[in-house]
């Protein structure tokens, strides 16, 4: 199996393995109890904060361990605002988990805006600009656009934010950047940044939540306080010391791993371009994390390519996993896509273990998948008039 759609899920990294047994079966306490053993547990938690911290460039106390990258954004949104009124903006092409809680937030009487974004899902920055005033009270722009990779200059959004709604929390998810790109919250000016484990190969049902030092954050889960009282469980144990393996592990190589997979994605790019005609190329490949390539084509709908695709061995997605399984323009729309293109959008997303060979041999499945679907449509004209055949293959 050929696995190119790590920006939804990433393999998990076996060594990590043997620390999460080994919270799991020996070192199983509740690190809420008073005996020594459950107090061992409580302080490695507080070392893998630390790791997780330092990894962003910040205090251990101001990580707060989620279940999820979704979770995350959900407290970053809903439980940060102080005001019960106010104006929100949102970047129009935000992750389902973000765009989701602004429709909750306009629910509960918030004047929710959403801010345009460039072709390439990236906010624009002159119209965000327009869009801030003094009765801003949180602007949510991602870090790295999941759709297609973007990269949003989050300092430049900061000091934009600071200078003309100086009340205003600015939240970043950050679930795709984070382990890609270097991040150094104390540089970039955020007051809140979601990262999300199972995004570097640690294990899913884990992720963190940077609040910066004195910002206010109500209670989200009730229950025994932990999490500084913001989210009452039973800490996830395994979970935790495993996520904070990995990035120990492998953070040192975020500039080798970058480069490696920038060369399969200009691969990718130049195999598309000289293999089809009638391709557009969503993601801007000037100033993007190269882990997402974006792409639409006119001939056939994005599922079904997907389906025939995987019945060939290799794997991608048409986009957010999180919204696959519903049918949305939101995206398309946000990024100007229209006609057939919009339903045409494939999602390639890369990690390091990734190589040459399977790109090139997405790109001949790619090709064949087409002409399949071209001589299906064929036999069929008439009956089925969602596969287009337009498409020119050199």
């Amino acid at each position: 199996m050929i696995y190119l759609d790590n920006a939804a899920t990433t393999q998990l990294d076996e060594k990590c393995l043997d620390v999460f047994r080994e919270y799991s079966i020996n070192s199983y306490f509740n690190p809420s109890a008073l005996y020594r053993k459950a107090m061992e547990s409580g302080n490695a938690i507080k070392k893998a904060r630390n790791v997780i911290a330092r990894s962003l460039g910040v205090k251990g106390e101001e990580i707060i361990f989620t279940a999820s990258g979704s979770e995350g954004d959900n407290i970053a949104l809903l439980c940060s605002l102080r005001a019960k009124s106010g104006k929100i903006i949102v970047g129009s092409s935000e992750h389902s988990a973000v765009y989701n809680c602004a429709l909750e937030l306009k629910l509960r009487g918030y004047d929710v805006v959403f801010a345009p974004c460039d072709k390439y899902g990236r906010a624009d920055l002159e119209k965000l600009s327009q869009l801030l005033d003094e009765k801003v009270v949180l602007v949510s722009i991602m870090h790295v656009c999941n759709e297609t990779g973007a990269l949003n200059d989050l300092l430049a959004i900061s000091n934009m934010i600071k200078a003309k709604s100086p009340r205003a929390l600015f939240h970043s998810d950050g679930v795709q950047a984070y382990g890609k790109i270097p991040v150094n919250l104390r540089s970039l000016g955020v007051d809140l940044y979601t990262v999300s484990a199972h995004k570097i190969h640690a294990p899913k049902g884990i992720g963190a939540l940077y609040c910066k030092s004195g910002t206010f954050l109500k209670t989200f889960v009730f229950g025994g306080g932990q999490e500084n009282g913001v989210r009452s469980a039973t800490e996830n144990v395994p979970s935790i010391m495993a996520f904070a393996d990995v990035v120990e592990r492998n953070f040192g190589k975020i500039q080798e791993n970058y480069d490696k997979v920038k060369g399969l994605r200009d691969h990718l790019y130049n195999r598309l371009i000289e293999t089809f005609d009638n391709l557009k190329i969503n993601t801007d490949m000037q100033n993007s994390s190269p882990y997402v390539l974006s792409f639409a084509l006119n001939s056939a709908r994005g599922e079904v390519l997907v389906h025939c695709l995987e019945d060939k061995g290799v794997i991608v997605g048409t986009g957010s996993a999180c919204s696959a399984k519903k049918s949305t323009k939101r995206i398309p729309l946000a990024l100007g896509i229209q006609d057939d293109f919009s339903q045409g959008m494939l999602r390639v997303s890369f990690c390091e273990k990734n190589t040459i060979e399977e790109v090139d041999a997405f790109i001949d499945a790619l090709k064949v998948s087409l002409q399949e679907l071209i001589k299906y449509q064929n036999k069929s004209v008439g009956k089925n008039d969602c596969i287009l055949t337009r498409l020119k293959l050199r």
